[in-house]
């Protein structure tokens, strides 16, 4: 049992982990994939991967053939389609609108629909290279995988397309033709325009910068690549076009925040009459009739009772619309082992009952130690499970996930991740451990859950939500206000 709980926590790292406990064996100082490493974890009886990888890097770029076979598209994707590729179509014209929006809620499909106009574009004339930007490496290669699917299935005839890789250490893209899009994080962009401005001059002369989860690009950061690039507070002809992705259109409750990602996009809502209303809750609501995304079942779970204390309370206060609770207080509400084993109950008593068929769940830990134990107490009781954190190395990471995809493990536990990016159409349990008191936020986690059967995910979800107190704090947590959702 310990070792499976230790490969619950770690993986295949757990020989590196424990290498304290190994002296008297001689192992390697070097984990990456070395020889002496290899020859180590097979001498223990191991396998190769238990050594590490020389290398997560992935190729800098693909270039992109067909055919590929995608599903047609929706009609809300298909309205959504034709106005990107009209703001598109018009860049000839003097005073023409060329920034805009697309938001649709997680599991719905964005990132095909904002690739597939582009393409289509493209195919009718559009040119001078995409510059796509993104926060974190697995929304990068979600998007390098659209672009490669769509290129692929409704791609220029005879025409190659260049998708190159920008993160992660990464060289730098070389200038290519007009059929060439950049995928990049926004850290390392920033970076580089602004350390090596000549080298990446290039890089101004796109045509088409999209920003994915859009919702963060009234950042400093945001702001500062966008003057780099050509593009100003103030909307002008010349500029590259701007398309900003989004399943969050609304920071927060933040009025302010709000009506300046609203112009940041020219105020032009891209999905604007693709559904019978424009409200999110009847958008969602009209997307699950479609079976587009799923229905939810909803259970809640005793928490504990907690108190913050000073430092911690006038943190929360001094923030108009706290997200998370600080640090040290979800530390202390992760070391309640009686609330931890009611987690674990209740994955035995909410997703037993589902064993029968396949019930992938994704549970979201209190913090990182939290999501190490909760995944060992679960494999203790035969439950085929990994915890997951920023802390894992990015190459294990991508191993776990792919395990979980393909039906391998039954539980990914996980801390501060997959709150985006994060693409498991099969995932059928959502359980919220970790306290939240953003709406936004908390919808995305659950988005994990929610792709319906149209989209290759289920036709309902059970989302659990541990209901904790804290005694001196009057916010209510998020899955509260969702009421409407359930059902």
């Amino acid at each position: 049992q310990l070792a499976e709980a230790a490969i619950a926590t770690y993986h295949t790292s757990a020989l590196k982990q424990f290498r304290h406990a190994l002296t008297g064996l001689a192992p390697p100082a070097r984990w990456a994939g070395s020889p002496y490493a290899i020859a180590f974890v097979i001498s223990l009886g191991f396998s190769e991967e238990w050594a590490g990888q020389r290398s997560s890097r992935r190729l800098p770029f693909v270039e992109v053939d067909g055919p590929y076979s995608l599903p047609p598209l929706h009609d809300y994707q298909k309205q959504i389609v034709t106005k990107v590729r009209e703001m598109l179509g018009n860049g000839h014209f003097q005073d023409t609108q060329r920034r805009g929006m697309i938001s649709l809620p997680t599991g719905s499909g964005k990132t095909r629909v904002a690739v597939q106009a582009i393409v289509e574009a493209i195919r009718h004339g559009f040119s001078g290279g995409v510059l796509w930007v993104a926060d974190r490496d697995e929304l990068c290669e979600q998007a390098v995988e659209a672009w490669r699917q769509v290129w692929s299935s409704v791609g220029s005839e005879g025409k190659r397309l260049r998708v190159s890789r920008m993160w992660a250490g990464q060289p730098r893209p070389l200038p290519a033709s007009d059929f060439h899009v950049i995928v990049a994080t926004i850290q390392t962009l920033n970076a580089r325009l602004s350390n090596q401005p000549d080298e990446y001059k290039f890089v101004g002369d796109f045509n088409l910068v999209v920003f994915d989860e859009a919702h963060r690009s009234i950042a400093p950061t945001y702001t500062s690549v966008m003057q780099e690039i050509g593009l100003t507070r103030w909307q002008r002809n010349k500029e590259p076009f701007l398309l900003g992705l989004t399943a969050t259109p609304y920071r927060g409750h933040d009025k302010e925040e709000t009506a300046r990602l609203i112009r940041r996009y020219g105020g032009n809502r891209l999905d604007a009459g693709a559904f019978t209303s424009d409200k999110p809750v009847d958008v969602i609501t009209e997307l699950q009739e479609m079976r587009v995304l799923a229905h939810a079942d909803h259970e809640t779970i005793e928490g504990g009772d907690f108190l913050m204390n000073q430092d911690e309370l006038a943190a929360m206060q001094a923030m108009p619309h706290p997200a998370w609770l600080p640090r040290s207080m979800e530390t202390r509400i992760a070391l309640d082992a009686e609330r931890t084993k009611r987690i674990v109950a209740a994955y035995e008593n909410f997703v037993g009952h589902l064993r029968r068929v396949d019930s992938p769940t994704l549970i979201f830990a209190t913090s990182v130690e939290h999501a190490k134990t909760v995944a060992a107490l679960l494999s203790s009781k035969g439950v085929r499970s990994r915890a997951v954190s920023g802390e894992t190395e990015a190459s294990v990471r991508r191993d776990i996930v792919e395990q979980f995809r393909t039906g391998k493990l039954d539980v990914l536990v996980n801390y501060g991740v997959f709150r985006e990016g994060f693409d498991a159409p099969r995932t059928r349990v959502i359980i919220v451990a970790r306290p939240v008191y953003s709406p936004n936020l908390y919808f995305q986690m659950i988005g994990r859950g929610l792709r319906g059967p149209k989209n290759g995910g289920n036709e309902r979800c059970l989302i659990v939500n541990v209901r904790d107190n804290i005694e001196n704090f009057n916010k209510a947590l998020a899955f509260s206000e969702l009421d409407w959702l359930w059902g």
